[in-house]
């Protein structure tokens, strides 16, 4: 979006927080504000911040013809700030996403609708690699820069999300199924491998919400770290696998289970923290609503065949 400064006396960029700070390069690339306003300067109101003048909230009620430019990150931040800022007549308010180009989610839907090719590249070197079968409900964000996904064939998903930060990467193989996941993938790479099952609520990231430091040297100790899931894995509902976490081929991750373990092949893994609970399974898809199989070999669905060794 190309804002017409004639249009307006005043800019402004109101919510000097995270999210400024990660998009002030780009923003500052598009406009020059006049002013910068945050609720923290409510009482101690510094004369400039980025060598930018500071005006206080009050005296935004006091502009004719001003832009207002919110760098909120999350959605109920940004609600709030407006809900701050609905009562100033002569103001318009836009976001910054608005200014720099929106970083928000494509779908499995649209992807197939505008990429014929199965490959898809933003302006931020975010891509896709894809086929025909992505699934629709897929939901993937890009919040950051340099983020790769490549999504296997055939593919069966109820609800995924896959949100990335900076420098992410995410694979998922081939004949996975995913009943309901999170993954979050940010400077450090998932690996899902073919044939897996993902139960209800489970949750995969590679990297911690916040930053850990140690309190006494102020040295972080909780880097991102790539995530593997081997093929044929089944992770149970409401299951969490943290950074650094490696599941084996054929293995089972119980239901609630959390671990940033490394963990062998065809092994059953469960707790909090997870620990193996059992060697040498395999598993099959056979759902016990419909049958009650004593052995392997009567099961519908052969796939553990092709991973036991």
């Amino acid at each position: 979006m190309k804002i017409n400064r004639k249009q307006y006396k005043t800019v402004i960029v109101y919510g000097i927080g995270q999210y400024y700070e990660k998009v002030k390069k780009d923003l500052f690339q598009c406009i020059t504000p006049d002013y910068l306003c945050d609720r923290k300067w409510d009482v101690h109101v510094p004369d400039s911040y980025d060598g930018i003048p500071v005006i206080k909230r009050e005296e935004l009620y006091t502009l004719e013809q001003g832009l207002i430019i919110m760098t909120t990150g999350f959605p109920w931040v940004s609600a709030s700030v407006k809900s701050d800022l609905e009562n100033i007549s002569g103001i318009s308010v836009i976001h910054v996403d608005e200014v720099i180009g929106e970083r928000k989610s494509i779908t499995g839907k649209k992807l197939k609708e505008i990429c014929l090719e199965g490959y898809y590249q933003d302006a931020w070197e975010n891509q896709i690699y894809f086929d025909r079968t992505i699934p629709d409900s897929l939901e993937i964000y890009f919040h950051g820069k340099q983020n790769i996904l490549r999504f296997g064939k055939n593919v069966l998903v109820n609800k995924l999300v896959i949100s990335f930060g900076n420098r992410g990467v995410c694979s998922v193989g081939d004949g996975t199924e995913v009943i309901d996941g999170y993954f979050v993938v940010s400077d450090a790479s998932l690996t899902i491998g073919a044939d897996c099952l993902l139960a209800a609520g489970v949750i995969v990231r590679t990297h911690d919400e916040h930053h850990i430091f140690d309190a006494d040297t102020h040295e972080r100790i909780n880097y991102p770290k790539d995530v593997v899931i081997g093929d044929n894995v089944w992770i149970g509902l409401r299951a969490s696998l943290l950074a650094g976490a490696r599941i084996g081929r054929g293995s089972v991750v119980g239901a609630g289970a959390v671990t940033s373990g490394q963990f062998g092949e065809h092994q059953i893994i469960a707790g909090c923290p997870a620990k193996v609970l059992r060697e040498r399974v395999c598993w099959s898809r056979d759902n016990t609503y419909y049958f009650n199989h004593d052995t392997l070999e009567e099961c519908v669905s052969q796939e553990a065949f092709r991973y036991l060794e």
